[in-house]
């Protein structure tokens, strides 16, 4: 309302690349510092690209549509372990879920699927849940962990025929794209985010964290809080499950694992403020909360969302316009 409902007051960030790619295609010739880098997030630019004049309206309708599935999806598989379906609104209302809604970026549309590939997952029904894995990483690239991590716990439990049907529609889809922005680009995004340099930002642990300057302390902590202390207990929880063979929390532990030790080494932009800590550590979000559904505590998933929605009373939703 302050800004006369102009939609494209919520395109900040990577929100402007995400307008500009849908306004872009087909021919991706969008004026961005790392055309290659953020193509290769262009599922939610290709969803909302068909609308047009309409398109910023198209892609924060999209991505609250993809709240409210998301939410849904861990709602039903919180239900298939008989556990409260209100478990749900853990993705629908964590603060970097909020975020990502405020930026029009893709976390929400990319974790959503992921939410929805896991419940296909859970109903024992791997093709579909493969296929939604693999939308996954055409959102975001990073969504790619939720699918290793399954083919890598079950590499010796299932027929190599089922792990490569698996394989190929999680992860094909993402390499055959790569292979087209290598053609329409001339660069993969996988090589364009070497040539940013953003590997080497993600050596070490906490790097991130610890070289980025406390400009706010209060932000600073609730970093630590609800980003960096859930990633290392993912990482934790994960590497004790495997060791002991747990199958209470496998084939969750390989997503804590993976996904644990990914937030744990953000560069130091990711880190300089918690709006863009807390919609990345979505990932981590979702691995502990899969992981706690399957253990079937009642209580321990009860404190888990209260830790979890505590950050809304501390972050005003206007913060940031």
């Amino acid at each position: 309302m302050r800004h006369s409902f102009d939609p494209l007051i919520f395109a900040e960030i990577d929100g402007y690349f995400v307008y500009h790619l849908a306004r872009s295609l087909p021919s991706l010739e969008a004026n961005l510092d790392l055309p290659a880098y953020r193509a290769q997030r262009i599922l939610l630019p290709f969803l909302a690209a068909p609308f047009g004049a309409f398109i910023p309206w198209a892609i924060i309708s999209i991505n609250l549509g993809a709240l409210a599935t998301g939410s849904y999806a861990l709602a039903c598989i919180a239900l298939q372990y008989r556990l409260s379906p209100l478990i749900g609104v853990v993705f629908g209302l964590w603060i970097g879920s909020l975020f990502a809604l405020q930026f029009n970026l893709t976390e929400i549309l990319t974790y959503a699927l992921v939410l929805c590939g896991i419940a296909l997952y859970e109903s024992h029904r791997p093709a579909p849940a493969a296929i939604m894995f693999g939308l996954a990483i055409l959102a975001k690239e990073t969504a790619i962990l939720y699918p290793v991590a399954l083919i890598i716990s079950h590499i010796r439990t299932q027929p190599w025929r089922q792990q490569a049907l698996f394989g190929l529609l999680s992860l094909g889809p993402g390499a055959l794209w790569q292979l087209a922005l290598i053609v329409l680009l001339g660069q993969s995004g996988l090589t364009a985010a070497f040539q940013a340099g953003a590997p080497a930002d993600r050596m070490v642990p906490l790097i991130g964290l610890l070289t980025t300057p406390m400009r706010a302390p209060d932000f600073w902590i609730a970093q630590v809080l609800w980003v960096f202390v859930p990633s290392l207990g993912a990482v934790c929880w994960g590497l004790i499950a495997l060791l002991r063979n747990s199958e209470r929390t496998s084939p969750a532990s390989w997503t804590l694992l993976f996904n644990g030790l990914f937030v744990l080494a953000l560069p130091a932009p990711s880190c300089e403020y918690m709006v863009h800590s807390a919609r990345i550590a979505l990932a981590v979000v979702v691995a502990l909360t899969w992981a706690i559904i399957r253990m079937q505590r009642p209580t321990l998933a009860l404190a888990w969302c209260g830790f979890l929605l505590a950050p809304l009373t501390l972050f005003r939703p206007d913060a940031y316009f």
